[in-house]
């Protein structure tokens, strides 16, 4: 790969661990491995920001991976050091801990966008899939939300995050997302269909397709998660869908607390896997054989409000897979 890169998104999670116990997420079941279950020291953090940037570009900053980036005490601190390097810094979360101080503190440090995760379109379904009677209290928060960013005149964006559940009423369900949530609050939405996390979940329906490069390895990202393996920290793996056992710690290409960029990014570990991934040959990449990402059925945007959302790509790819 070109060392001229210029990275577009850095997903660096600040907290592995999750408040909730949803249905659809390895987080759940089989579980995360407790050594991926660790706080980002915000020591650290300002060093990977400071390695890739301005050098490798100013990607937006991902601030949550796969755990839950509100569970960090310190948040707002991290957002601020994304502000003060001139990066974007975007959060995904369930959204049960925004709210109050929290919730102005983040916004008031600079945060670029907050993005609620909204698992099933009424109060019966998010409970069931979200495995928490939270859908009033989520619907509040993000209310407040809103309303904070319109009182301090806050550049930050609102949005939330949807899965179809029963892909025999994908219409129905687009629909009552946009009637339950999405219209009433205002948010930028996004509905998409299930994804397998790289083999670790089975969704209710089958891929179609053939298999190709989901392009995630040749793309212009960085993903580094929190906690590592053998008692390291900010392990570095392809993207945040090899989540949970065996696939997480199998996928580790590198950690930031004894290696720098350079020696990751262009290491060994990667570069292989950007030629297998060239070559096709998946059945040799242990967390990556599994994943449906490599069909063209892949995690497809079914619905979005966003202007600059294309039905049908995925993020962080140039890739369009069919519908």
């Amino acid at each position: 790969m070109s060392k001229d890169v210029k990275l577009q998104r850095a997903v660096i999670e600040i907290f592995g661990g999750c408040n909730y116990t949803c249905k659809m997420c390895p987080q759940t079941s089989p579980g995360r491995d407790k050594h991926f279950l660790r706080t980002m020291p915000i020591d650290l953090f300002e060093s990977i920001l400071d390695q890739i940037t301005p050098k490798y570009g100013t990607p937006l900053i991902n601030l949550e991976g796969s755990g839950e980036p509100t569970m960090n005490k310190d948040l707002p601190l991290y957002i601020e050091a994304c502000t003060r390097r001139g990066l974007r810094s975007f959060i995904y979360s369930n959204g049960s801990n925004f709210t109050g101080s929290l919730m102005h503190d983040c916004v008031d440090a600079g945060l670029s966008l907050f993005r609620f995760s909204v698992i099933g379109y009424n109060r019966e379904l998010y409970k069931q899939w979200m495995n928490v009677d939270n859908w009033d209290m989520i619907y509040q928060h993000a209310c407040d939300t809103r309303d904070y960013i319109k009182k301090t005149s806050s550049n930050c964006l609102l949005d939330s995050y949807h899965l179809i559940l029963d892909h025999n009423n994908i219409d129905y369900e687009i629909d009552q997302y946009k009637k339950n949530f999405i219209f009433p609050i205002g948010t930028k939405a996004y509905i998409w269909k299930q994804h397998n996390w790289s083999g670790n979940y089975k969704p209710n329906y089958n891929r179609l397709g053939s298999r190709r490069t989901c392009g995630r390895p040749a793309a212009d990202e960085l993903t580094v998660r929190a906690g590592g393996i053998n008692g390291h920290r900010a392990a570095v793996t392809p993207c945040c869908q090899v989540l949970g056992p065996p696939t997480e710690s199998l996928s580790v290409l590198g950690h930031f607390d004894t290696q720098n960029f350079e020696e990751i990014y262009w290491g060994e570990a990667y570069e292989d896997l950007r030629l297998k991934h060239a070559q096709g040959r998946f059945d040799e990449i242990p967390f990556c054989k599994d994943c449906d990402f490599l069909y063209d059925d892949a995690e497809v945007l079914l619905w979005s409000n966003d202007p600059e959302a294309k039905v049908g790509q995925m993020l962080g790819t140039q890739l369009e897979v069919m519908q």
